[in-house]
């Protein structure tokens, strides 16, 4: 039936004119008109179909980031880069946020990581691996597109469409678009060698960066470009009880070997931080082979938090007595807690036990902090054939594949019911992405008398996708023999994957889509798309999009859109399995999560996750006025069903019902987590660009002003959505976020001075409920100065956060991080500006 209704959709819009805004790159090269208007105008090829078109000309808002935007800012970082220039796109630290430290997850316009579609060349990109479980505000729970591996050398243009698109690519759309496009360029040379330290004097990293291309043929073409990084890691926190008796600061002042600071807060170390992307085209007589690709590797090593000697259960102590692990059954080991009041006590009451009487305090005196981390891996390739008909007629036939692994590692802690067998660094096992996407594309100009060709575009993509758990070693989750007497399971910190929730899981889904575009009259402009697609997991889904331009001058246009979309779950949030076992009133428990459509999720009406379902709606208006461009754009963006993580807690009377069902492992689980189709947003907000460039004899001038302004409410709570939970969603990014930018040229010196302002911000410190946190307005600026010298040679110096801002520290009811128990962190752990401070860089870039 929703078939029938496609068709007779795609029949009625072909008929009256309507054209899709299709936000859609088939092509990283421009059309010999567009390359023309280039020299006056910032062009986009995304937002339209048809040939590449001014961004002021487009019905949707787009923002067209060129190159040399994205490398003047000074980050080595691509997410800091976007974020620093685009107020509408946010990112986060995530410090000590498992996962999401290694893979951070990128937000636009004020939804989560998973609702923007990220394409390489007009080609879907495949996400990542990353499952956001314990990240803190819109994100929890998110799987989004890992873009590390994308840096700012191997980029010819970063195009941002802010605006629903699910009815022309699918899934992921609801937000916008964010297009990456590689260098094209036959006679690039590029090198370019940055070094950044922070401030405070830690935080320093290089990176070597290069871009070099070559003809194939005449008209054929291959760049690669490449980037080298090491990143060490940055402290921001203070010692846990810093000026007081307690914490850790008090037992450094009682003699023991505690590090300080016991929790590292700030960026994790990153090394080995190799990237290559390549992409080329070889014209085969009026038709084109392409090729791209990626390879990126990286390996992440970031703080847990601290395990007191003193105190921490399951490893050092049980209840108020110290542990100790009996290994021959002799018995005899004392009873009592360990003394804290100094260091030679705590360790005479140790070595005083008998021979069969082990502590995990004689290995760590000093108490432990794990290092969690991994190696990401992330590889891509697409190969595809397009050409042109006289008629007009183009088909662009393309495959591609992705892959982003990552492989857990962590170190310096213990599976403590191994007792002393435990080894201290442990492989954790993986989680991996797989993608396979095909895609026909073809469209063709017919004349229907009005004042451009009727452009119809229609096509079909395959995608094929599976989501593996891989095993860790055994040590990493295996019970061990002193399991009973206390001692907790698995790696401390991190439980290693185990058999149980190994596994691969897979699906597939097949789109089709048709779309339209025209100029009804000079001024007018009218677009429509439909697309249906069906997955293999959960079903079919139908959605359209129709959008209008209409020219009240050669200075002034109106536009506006609207849309239906969705987004799918993913697999990651459908099937990931995660253990962590404890030892409670005397037996072993496990906490799971698990599979949405495990038999004891269903149980707790859990199942088949569904998509989330979303409905777009914005009016704009542009305005080009002798050199000031300026573009205002309303929307609003409604989500029903949104995906959110339960908890559940099995009661002894579920657990006997469970059982007898076939489901014997209830016996041993306190309690399961797994996701739901639970609560509806509503996010508005207005989006407003100007910028102006201007010449005097002092030099060549541009101004731009950016600002977003964002509104999110629950409208329905749900059943997972409590108080602060609302607050967080509604919350945790800024209202107002604003940039304001000036950069000159005169001669051989360019300079750049941007000011980056946030609105207060709420978080829950820790994800703890009990600690609701909201941080005052902050404003950042940044700073650069170039010199160009001897034709090819540039040096810029710069300067991010040039007046070394923090988010004010935090204090609640009297508490701060400098508080014993708070574990240091006494900024806001999640503030879109961070908490680094300021740094400085120093960058010498050749073109040769």
């Amino acid at each position: 039936m929703k078939l029938k209704k496609l068709l007779l959709v795609t029949s009625t819009i072909s008929v009256v004119g309507l054209t899709p805004t299709a936000v859609f790159a088939q092509s990283s090269e421009t059309t010999p008109q567009a390359e023309d208007a280039a020299d006056s105008q910032i062009i986009t090829v995304i937002g339209s179909r048809r040939a590449a078109r001014s961004a002021t000309d487009s019905p949707v808002p787009v923002d067209v980031l060129k190159a040399e935007d994205i490398r003047s800012q000074g980050s080595t970082d691509i997410i800091d880069s976007l974020s620093a220039i685009v107020p509408s796109l946010t990112a986060s630290r995530e410090p000590i946020s498992d996962a999401a430290t290694l893979v951070r997850p990128v937000n636009l316009r004020a939804l989560p990581a998973d609702h923007t579609l990220v394409l390489v060349n007009g080609k879907r990109r495949h996400r990542g691996a990353v499952v956001g479980e314990f990240v803190s505000g819109v994100n929890r729970g998110a799987q989004g597109v890992d873009i590390t591996p994308l840096f700012g050398a191997s980029l010819k243009q970063v195009d941002v469409l802010r605006d629903g698109a699910a009815a022309q690519y699918g899934s992921d759309a609801i937000a916008g678009v964010i297009n990456y496009q590689l260098l094209d360029d036959p006679n690039i040379r590029q090198l370019s060698i940055q070094y950044t330290n922070g401030y405070a004097g830690d935080g320093k990293t290089i990176e070597l960066a290069g871009a070099i291309g070559g003809h194939i043929g005449d008209n054929g073409f291959v760049t690669v470009a490449f980037e080298v990084k090491d990143q060490q890691a940055t402290s921001r926190g203070v010692q846990d009880g810093e000026g007081s008796t307690g914490g850790a600061a008090g037992l450094a002042a009682a003699g023991f070997p505690v590090a300080n600071p016991v929790v590292v807060w700030g960026q994790p170390e990153v090394k080995d931080d190799y990237k290559l992307t390549v992409n080329s085209a070889i014209p085969v007589g009026d038709s084109e082979i392409y090729m791209f690709g990626n390879y990126s590797t990286r390996k992440v090593d970031g703080s847990f938090f601290y395990r007191n000697p003193t105190s921490r259960q399951g490893v050092f102590a049980s209840g108020a007595n110290a542990l100790f692990a009996d290994t021959t059954g002799a018995g005899g080991c004392p009873v009592g807690p360990l003394p804290n009041s100094s260091f030679a006590a705590a360790e005479a009451f140790v070595n005083g036990a008998p021979d069969n009487c082990f502590s995990f305090f004689s290995r760590f005196p000093g108490g432990f902090t794990p290092r969690f981390g991994g190696t990401v891996n992330d590889y891509s390739g697409t190969a595809g054939f397009r050409g042109k008909f006289e008629s007009g007629f183009t088909y662009d036939f393309s495959a591609g594949f992705g892959r982003n692994e990552l492989g857990y590692e962590i170190n310096n802690t213990v599976n403590a019911s191994l007792g002393p067998d435990s080894p201290t660094n442990f492989n954790l096992g993986a989680q991996i992405q797989k993608e396979i996407i095909a895609n026909a594309d073809f469209t063709y100009p017919v004349n229907v008398g009005l004042a451009s060709d009727l452009n119809i575009a229609f096509g079909v993509q395959y995608h094929d996708e599976s989501f593996e758990i891989a095993q860790g070693e055994l040590d990493s989750f295996r019970v061990g023999p002193f399991v009973d007497q206390g001692f907790s399971v698995g790696s401390n910190g991190f439980q290693g994957f185990s058999d149980r929730v190994a596994g691969v899981f897979r699906r597939n889904s097949i789109g089709l889509y048709l779309d339209t575009e025209v100029d009804v009259t000079d001024q007018l402009l009218l677009s429509g798309a439909v697309r249906y697609e069906n997955f293999s997991d959960f079903g079919d889904t139908f959605n359209g999009k129709l959008s209008a331009l209409f020219k009240l001058s050669d200075s002034f246009a109106l536009r506006g859109s609207a849309s239906t979309g969705f987004r799918a779950p993913t697999l990651g949030q459908s099937n990931l399995q995660r253990a962590a076992t404890s030892f409670q009133n005397g037996q072993l428990v496990e906490s799971l999560v698990i599979a949405s459509t495990d038999p004891i999720a269903v149980f707790f009406d859990g199942g088949q996750l569904s998509p989330e379902k979303a409905r777009n709606f914005s009016l704009g208006a542009t305005a080009d006025l002798g050199g000031l461009t300026l573009t205002a754009d309303y929307f609003n963006i409604r989500v029903k069903d949104r995906i959110a993580l339960t908890t559940a807690a099995i009661s002894e009377a579920d657990r006997t019902l469970l059982i007898a069902a076939g489901n014997p492992e209830a016996a041993t689980i306190s309690e399961v987590n797994f996701f739901v189709n639970d609560f509806d947003t509503t996010t508005q907000g207005i989006d407003l660009v100007a910028s102006y460039p201007f010449s005097t004899s002092a030099g060549d001038t541009s101004v731009t002003l950016a600002a977003s302004y964002n509104d999110t409410k629950v409208s329905n709570v749900g059943t997972t959505i409590d108080e602060n939970r609302r607050r967080e969603i509604e919350d945790s990014l800024p209202t107002l976020r604003t940039t304001f930018t000036i950069s000159h040229n005169v001669g051989m010196f360019n300079g750049l001075i941007r000011l980056n302002h946030y609105t207060k911000v709420f978080e829950n410190l820790f994800n703890d409920t009990t600690l609701p946190i909201t941080t005052p307005s902050l404003l950042i600026v940044d700073a650069e100065i170039g010199f160009k010298f001897e034709d090819h040679f540039k040096i810029s110096v710069g300067a991010k956060n040039l007046f070394d801002t923090f988010p004010q520290e935090w204090s609640l009811d009297g508490n701060t991080g400098r508080t014993p128990g708070f574990l240091g962190a006494i900024y806001p752990l999640n503030h879109p500006a961070g908490f680094n401070g300021g740094s400085y860089y120093v960058r010498l870039s050749t073109n040769f």
